[in-house]
Protein backbone atom coordinates (compact mmCIF):
# COMPACT_ATOMS: atom_id res chain seq x y z
CA UNK A 1 0.00 0.00 0.00
CA UNK A 2 2.36 2.74 1.50
CA UNK A 3 5.60 2.73 -0.97
CA UNK A 4 7.88 4.96 1.09
CA UNK A 5 8.38 3.07 4.02
CA UNK A 6 6.59 5.17 6.40
CA UNK A 7 3.83 4.50 8.60
CA UNK A 8 0.52 3.55 7.00
CA UNK A 9 -1.85 6.29 6.68
CA UNK A 10 -5.91 6.66 7.92
CA UNK A 11 -6.77 5.12 4.51
CA UNK A 12 -4.31 2.26 4.14
CA UNK A 13 -5.69 1.06 7.80
CA UNK A 14 -9.23 1.66 6.52
CA UNK A 15 -8.84 -0.63 4.02
CA UNK A 16 -7.12 -2.92 5.47
CA UNK A 17 -9.00 -3.07 9.34
CA UNK A 18 -12.36 -2.70 7.54
CA UNK A 19 -12.54 -3.70 4.38
CA UNK A 20 -10.44 -6.33 3.49
CA UNK A 21 -11.67 -8.29 6.41
CA UNK A 22 -15.18 -8.20 4.95
CA UNK A 23 -14.08 -8.80 1.50
CA UNK A 24 -12.51 -12.15 2.85
CA UNK A 25 -15.81 -12.93 5.08
CA UNK A 26 -17.77 -12.68 2.08
CA UNK A 27 -15.30 -15.12 -0.16
CA UNK A 28 -15.94 -17.40 2.87
CA UNK A 29 -19.07 -17.42 2.91
CA UNK A 30 -19.30 -17.74 -1.09
CA UNK A 31 -16.69 -20.41 -1.22
CA UNK A 32 -18.45 -22.33 1.73
CA UNK A 33 -21.73 -22.39 0.12
CA UNK A 34 -20.22 -23.46 -3.46
CA UNK A 35 -18.25 -26.26 -1.62
CA UNK A 36 -21.32 -27.32 0.75
CA UNK A 37 -23.15 -27.21 -2.74
CA UNK A 38 -20.77 -29.63 -4.60
CA UNK A 39 -20.29 -31.77 -1.35
CA UNK A 40 -24.29 -31.99 -0.11
CA UNK A 41 -26.47 -30.47 -3.10
CA UNK A 42 -29.55 -31.49 -1.15
CA UNK A 43 -28.67 -29.35 1.86
CA UNK A 44 -27.76 -25.99 0.17
CA UNK A 45 -30.99 -26.46 -2.65
CA UNK A 46 -32.87 -26.66 0.63
CA UNK A 47 -31.79 -23.72 2.40
CA UNK A 48 -30.78 -22.12 -1.19
CA UNK A 49 -32.65 -19.03 0.03
CA UNK A 50 -31.00 -18.68 3.22
CA UNK A 51 -27.47 -18.91 1.65
CA UNK A 52 -28.29 -16.26 -0.35
CA UNK A 53 -29.12 -13.94 2.35
CA UNK A 54 -25.39 -14.69 3.89
CA UNK A 55 -23.79 -13.81 1.14
CA UNK A 56 -26.07 -10.64 0.20
CA UNK A 57 -26.12 -9.33 3.78
CA UNK A 58 -22.54 -9.30 4.08
CA UNK A 59 -21.52 -8.22 0.48
CA UNK A 60 -25.09 -5.66 0.45
CA UNK A 61 -25.00 -3.88 3.99
CA UNK A 62 -21.20 -2.28 3.65
CA UNK A 63 -20.68 -2.07 -0.49
CA UNK A 64 -21.55 1.92 0.16
CA UNK A 65 -18.30 2.29 2.82
CA UNK A 66 -16.09 0.04 0.86
CA UNK A 67 -16.77 1.50 -2.35
CA UNK A 68 -15.87 5.05 -0.51
CA UNK A 69 -12.73 3.68 0.98
CA UNK A 70 -11.07 2.34 -1.97
CA UNK A 71 -12.06 5.21 -3.83
CA UNK A 72 -10.50 7.27 -1.29
CA UNK A 73 -7.48 4.92 -1.41
CA UNK A 74 -6.86 5.09 -5.05
CA UNK A 75 -6.71 8.89 -4.90
CA UNK A 76 -4.29 8.49 -2.52
CA UNK A 77 -2.01 6.04 -4.31
CA UNK A 78 -2.28 7.76 -7.89
CA UNK A 79 -0.92 11.14 -5.76
CA UNK A 80 1.88 8.93 -4.86
CA UNK A 81 2.26 7.61 -8.22
CA UNK A 82 2.03 11.59 -9.52
CA UNK A 83 4.99 13.02 -7.35
CA UNK A 84 6.93 9.43 -7.61
CA UNK A 85 8.97 10.64 -11.02
CA UNK A 86 10.12 14.07 -8.94
CA UNK A 87 11.49 12.03 -6.76
CA UNK A 88 13.34 9.79 -9.52
CA UNK A 89 14.78 12.81 -11.36
CA UNK A 90 15.81 14.33 -7.66
CA UNK A 91 17.52 10.97 -6.59
CA UNK A 92 19.11 10.97 -10.21
CA UNK A 93 20.45 14.54 -9.80
CA UNK A 94 22.09 13.55 -6.27
CA UNK A 95 23.49 10.22 -7.66
CA UNK A 96 24.88 12.13 -10.92
CA UNK A 97 26.34 14.99 -8.47
CA UNK A 98 27.84 12.29 -6.23
CA UNK A 99 29.42 10.68 -9.45
CA UNK A 100 31.00 13.85 -10.25
CA UNK A 101 32.39 14.21 -7.21
CA UNK A 102 34.05 10.75 -6.98
CA UNK A 103 35.57 11.33 -10.43
CA UNK A 104 36.98 14.11 -9.32
CA UNK A 105 38.35 12.75 -6.08
CA UNK A 106 39.52 9.80 -7.88
CA UNK A 107 41.71 12.43 -10.50
CA UNK A 108 43.10 14.56 -7.57
CA UNK A 109 44.49 11.40 -5.88
CA UNK A 110 45.70 9.76 -9.31
CA UNK A 111 47.47 13.45 -9.88
CA UNK A 112 48.82 13.63 -6.64
CA UNK A 113 49.88 9.71 -6.73
CA UNK A 114 51.52 10.84 -10.14
CA UNK A 115 53.36 13.90 -8.40
CA UNK A 116 54.59 11.79 -5.26
CA UNK A 117 55.86 8.88 -7.65
CA UNK A 118 57.68 11.88 -9.78
CA UNK A 119 59.24 13.22 -6.34
CA UNK A 120 60.59 9.87 -4.96
CA UNK A 121 61.96 9.38 -8.32
CA UNK A 122 63.79 12.11 -8.40
CA UNK A 123 65.03 11.84 -5.01
CA UNK A 124 66.16 8.75 -5.97
CA UNK A 125 68.95 10.03 -8.56
CA UNK A 126 69.44 13.04 -6.86
CA UNK A 127 68.51 15.32 -9.46
CA UNK A 128 66.81 17.72 -6.65
CA UNK A 129 68.65 19.22 -3.72
CA UNK A 130 67.69 21.61 -1.45
CA UNK A 131 64.64 22.46 -4.15
CA UNK A 132 67.40 22.98 -6.80
CA UNK A 133 68.52 21.18 -9.62
CA UNK A 134 71.47 19.11 -9.43
CA UNK A 135 73.92 17.29 -11.89
CA UNK A 136 75.92 14.46 -11.25
CA UNK A 137 79.51 14.67 -12.11
CA UNK A 138 81.43 11.75 -13.19
CA UNK A 139 84.74 11.64 -11.54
Amino acid sequence: MNKRGDKDSVNDRMVKWTALPAVYLWLAASGAVVAMGIIRPEVVLENIEGFIALIAIIGGTAQPAFATMLELWKQEQQTETDLHPSVIESQTKVMEQRAALEREMALNAQKHKHMMDAEERRAKIELVKDGKAVFKKDK
